[in-house]
């Protein structure tokens, strides 16, 4: 659907944005300034996309909603999940009925009580179909919580009102789910779960009230105290916290225009995130190299099949062969400087699931070579012209005009780079090509533990989740029907996905339909070997290219502690900001 594409174009956005920090120093109010200072402050840079602080709704802000501007049952800790609004929790023996037990002194920032009734609340407005469409953002990634009853409430099927879950009295949350799941309260604690935190049911939002600091009721350590899109944030501490905030301020810096290491070094920035290009001089300081820190990330970048009328990139032989003129060590290493590790699969980063490298389709030239003219194309004769479309945020994209280079000088065929202004890649994202030439665009996707990302069925892979990454593989005519259906704006979020998960189920290829039915599976059977089938089986048919997993380099001021970085977050921020304290 249109909202999950624009998902995965803000993480590719996001990555173009933090891979091209040039420019200016930082240029912040006077109460943002020299905080390396100041040891009741903090200021770091994170990206903003202008949505809001929904946490209902995916965004830049709802992320920042998660490591301290609102609280859940759970939140993350050094070591793992640790006690949030929840002190204590039990579960069934089949692990489908979860008890919370809530301390009874959480309150939110205007002095209402947290209650199970919030959870309720905010639970069943979560999985509410409306709650996207009226707040004009992408639904919340509720369907990694198998709450009885919710994937039908997001189908439209149902009322959120049949949603399992229940305020057995003021401080008791039940959760009853579908099928068994141990890893719940590890889940939870993940950023992409803040839809999962309590909200007043008193305050009644509007779209553009989520923008506004002062309308903003949360439950967390910290509160927005001012916010202006693309330019800061300011937080400070909630008044009615149960627990001792550490910082008088926070200020999150939006510009990813600006030079963070001219920021860092003149005292603006006490968490820099650097550009690759960055690093030798960093590394060559005998101060500044103290203070450089590499932190692995779950965003992949990726080149995704686009949607063309010439059908070229269907061949399995002409993908493999693709893949494997494809440096990958060569780009981490050198490219970017050491800032990034080769990825191997889409959704699998290898610092998480180490696993996926059983299945690597390997860098050779020549047997690339070989494969692309058993595919009929001898030495790169005949093949239509591959355009790589990316995102571009100031310079042009060094990875992609990397692999430009690689296709061309390994596989002798004609590749274009066509770097667009973010909007721009945006809105034409789904154009497809002509029939003289095939494509591949950036796809970006923050991705977790590889349970929550298997198929629950056909119908909620294809027709709500990823079905963008198999664009390119209907045939022309099917695929117009679809984008016709992505773009009609006004039809009904539920039609829309029941009539192109039809519509995929009929006209994707048996080998990516059997591949997707391996993790329908996996999923309804909890079986781990199944899951790492599914994986290594979308590695080894070059579904897509997957290039490099980020290694995000970080500035971190030596008096700073307690700042332990989100691996599941582009920008690595702290996994909880009243960890941080400065000494």
């Amino acid at each position: 659907m249109m909202a999950n594409r624009k998902k995965r174009a803000t993480w590719a956005v996001g990555l173009a944005a933090v891979s091209s920090m040039t420019g200016a120093v930082f240029a912040l109010p006077v109460t943002a300034a020299a905080s390396a200072d100041d040891k009741t402050s903090f200021a770091m840079y994170i990206i903003d996309d202008g949505h809001g602080f929904d946490p209902g709704i995916i965004s830049w802000e709802a992320y920042q909603d998660s490591i301290g501007i609102f609280e859940g049952l759970v939140k993350p800790g050094p070591k793992g999940p640790r006690p949030g609004i929840a002190v204590s929790w039990t579960h069934s023996k089949d692990y489908k009925t979860w008890t919370f037990h809530l301390r009874k002194n959480a309150k939110f920032s205007n002095g209402d009580p947290v209650t199970a009734q919030c959870f309720v609340y905010s639970w069943q407005r979560a999985y509410s179909p409306s709650t996207a469409v009226r707040d004009g953002g992408s639904s919340a990634l509720t369907n990694e919580v198998p709450v009885v009853n919710g994937a039908a409430i997001r189908a439209g099927e149902k009322l959120p009102q049949s949603l399992g879950v229940k305020a057995l009295d003021d401080y008791t949350f039940q959760v009853k789910l579908e099928r068994p799941d141990p890893n719940l309260i590890r889940d939870l604690t993940l950023p992409t779960e803040i839809w999962s935190a309590p909200l007043d049911p008193k305050v009644h939002m509007f779209k553009n009230d989520w923008m506004q600091a002062d309308k903003i009721v949360s439950d967390g350590p910290y509160m927005l105290k001012s916010y202006t899109p693309k330019t800061q944030a300011v937080l400070v501490p909630n008044p009615y916290y149960y627990g001792k905030v550490n910082l008088k301020q926070i200020v999150f810096l939006y510009s990813a225009s600006q030079n963070a290491l001219l920021a860092y070094k003149s005292g603006q920035l006490d968490a820099a995130l650097l550009q690759s290009t960055d690093i030798p001089a960093v590394k060559a300081d005998p101060s500044l190299s103290k203070d450089l820190h590499f932190f692995p990330t779950s965003v992949q970048y990726t080149l995704q099949i686009a949607p063309s009328q010439n059908t070229t990139l269907q061949n399995p032989l002409v993908r493999k062969a693709l893949m494997m003129a494809i440096d990958r060590k060569t780009i981490a290493e050198k490219v970017l400087q050491g800032a990034a590790v080769p990825a191997y699969e889409y959704f699998c980063p290898t610092w998480l699931d180490p696993w996926i490298t059983q299945g690597a389709v390997p860098y050779d030239p020549a047997q690339a070579r070989k494969l692309l003219a058993q595919a009929g194309f001898p030495n790169g004769k005949g093949f239509p012209t591959l355009v790589i479309r990316v995102p571009q945020v100031g310079q042009p994209d060094v990875v992609a005009q990397a692999v430009q280079q690689m296709w061309e000088n390994n596989l002798h065929i004609n590749v274009k780079y066509d770097g667009e202004e973010a909007g721009q890649f945006y809105s034409t994202i789904g154009q497809q090509l002509p029939a003289n030439e095939v494509g591949v665009v950036q796809s970006s996707g923050n991705f977790k533990y590889p349970q929550l990302l298997l198929p629950q069925s056909l119908d909620q892979y294809l027709g709500t989740q990823y079905h963008s990454l198999y664009w390119g593989y209907l045939p022309p005519d099917v695929y117009q029907q679809v984008h016709q259906l992505d773009t009609n704006q006004s039809l009904d979020p539920t039609v829309r996905a029941k009539k192109e998960a039809a519509l995929y189920k009929k006209y994707l290829p048996k080998n990516v339909l059997d591949w997707i039915n391996t993790g329908v599976k996996a999923y309804q059977t909890n079986d781990d070997n199944l899951m790492k089938e599914f994986y290594l089986k979308h590695e080894q048919n070059v579904f897509e290219f997957p290039i490099y997993t980020p290694l995000e380099p970080v500035l971190i001021r030596s008096d700073v502690k307690g700042y332990t970085p989100n691996d599941f977050l582009l920008t690595v921020p702290p996994i909880w900001l009243n960890d941080i304290t400065r000494q």
